[in-house]
């Protein structure tokens, strides 16, 4: 059953704008996707954070795990990223490019690519050895929830190690992919538990 899901879910992800190509990840894949992040969280940044991307820790976690690249048609999750220190926002990712120039040009904030930070808590982090948390969640992809047997759908972000390693399990042979996902789908096993016994009884 798994695996008819699963390759439901890839041909819903190829219908998706953007979106190159789709597989499946298998245990040997989780294991080393998990090590990569592992390390990617261990490189602590002063300003951009410790790294604790709960999204990807679900997707890993899932019944069913996949994976796709993406060209630059493809629509990109938004508001999936925030900066913590001691319980406040002081950071957050941005998609709108014209409302990051405008950030740019601020003397109150600090721009990395599309992740813009509050500059004056920033200034108070000089004198403390405690990073803050970049805490980066999943989108829950809506369409797949709605298949037979699934209980959640997560799509991930994952760090730049994982990226280059589903890349080289997905050659796409043109250089359009700008981007990589996880995909993590949760089946709902009393709804299969049920449908198996229908069969046996009905066959």
């Amino acid at each position: 059953m798994n695996t008819l899901i699963a390759k439901k879910a890839i041909e819903m992800l190829h219908d998706i704008k953007g979106i190159e190509k789709a597989i499946v990840l298998d245990n040997e894949d989780v294991e080393i996707i998990t090590k990569l992040e592992e390390k990617d969280e261990q490189m602590n940044s002063l300003y951009i954070g410790r790294k604790h991307n709960i999204g990807v820790k679900k997707a890993l976690g899932a019944d069913i795990l996949l994976a796709f690249v993406t060209n630059i048609e493809y629509e990109w999750p938004t508001d999936n990223l925030k900066i913590m220190y001691q319980g406040e926002i002081i950071g957050r990712d941005i998609s709108d490019a014209n409302e990051i120039k405008k950030y740019i040009d601020s003397n109150d904030h600090c721009v990395f690519g599309n992740i813009v930070v509050n500059f004056r808590k920033m200034k108070d982090l000089r004198n403390t050895t405690e990073p803050p948390l970049m805490i980066i969640s999943a989108k829950t992809w809506n369409e797949a929830e709605n298949m037979n047997f699934v209980s959640e759908a997560l799509i991930a972000s994952p760090s730049r190690l994982t990226d280059g390693y589903i890349k080289s399990k997905i050659p796409c042979g043109r250089d359009l992919h700008i981007g990589t996902f996880l995909v993590g789908l949760n089946i709902e096993i009393e709804g299969i538990e049920d449908f198996t016994v229908k069969n046996m009884m009905e066959n």
